[in-house]
């Protein structure tokens, strides 16, 4: 089965596509794989941020980047740096920003991502519905396994005023945004839950589901652990 071969015609100058790499839960096949499966859809700037550049493809434009403080705070993980992204120099001249995480997997068509223009934009969690959201106030709709913006620097600013308390307090950056009320738009629906489906009481379906664009798979199984020969998705991982 071939993956996916379209590149969008549009205006690219001033977009670029993202991913982050810290510590050792995904290797350089993660990146690698997710260039391709971007790079059969738009040629445009692709960016690794990371803190193990070995492995990593010519293509990729390589941002060494150092944790080591970071590591040391109470309940931080690699996740939170996913914020440091909205203020890093090497992408600013870019007017649009979409970062992908690695353990997505791209089967159809993402053009409504590449060309969304939402101000800041996430995932929303489909498959969590209102008695999720209901039982748990404080948890956050929305999933930042994919995000798109233009200028986010306000959300890092408004981070810096207590980082390291923030990181305590919240298990992750999507429950920052959601209880310190920043403002998120959605992304187009053509994005979900390889586990959890695109609605509610789908858990643990593991469908593969064509008419979508981009699966993520934000638990387990991983990208890696998947066999093609049951699992159609994987045949379009890389």
């Amino acid at each position: 089965m071939s993956s996916i071969q379209r590149i969008v015609k549009m205006e690219t100058s001033n977009l670029c596509i993202t991913c982050i790499k810290i510590g050792d839960k995904f290797d350089a096949e993660y990146v690698n794989k997710l260039y391709d499966m971007v790079h059969r859809q738009i040629d445009v700037p692709f960016f690794c941020f990371t803190d193990n550049t070995s492995g990593i493809k010519e293509g990729v434009t390589v941002v060494e980047i150092d944790v080591t403080e970071y590591s040391q705070w109470e309940n931080w993980w690699p996740a939170w740096w996913k914020i440091n992204m909205f203020v890093r120099p090497e992408i600013q001249d870019f007017k649009r920003k979409i970062l992908f995480d690695l353990d997505v997997i791209i089967h159809g068509d993402i053009t409504k991502i590449l060309e969304s223009n939402s101000p800041f934009a996430l995932v929303y969690s489909s498959w969590k519905g209102l008695p999720f959201q209901v039982k748990n106030p404080t948890k956050s709709m929305f999933n930042s396994s994919v995000i798109a913006w233009d200028d986010a620097k306000h959300i890092y600013d408004h981070w810096m005023q207590d980082a390291k308390g923030f990181v305590a307090k919240y298990a992750g950056t999507d429950d920052f945004y959601h209880n310190e009320k920043i403002k998120r738009y959605r992304l187009p629906p053509i994005i979900y839950s390889y586990r959890d489906g695109c609605a509610p009481r789908q858990e643990n379906c593991l469908e593969f589901r064509p008419s979508m664009g981009l699966a993520i798979l934000h638990q387990h199984p991983k990208n890696h652990e998947l066999d093609p020969n049951i699992h159609i998705i994987a045949r379009y991982w890389g």
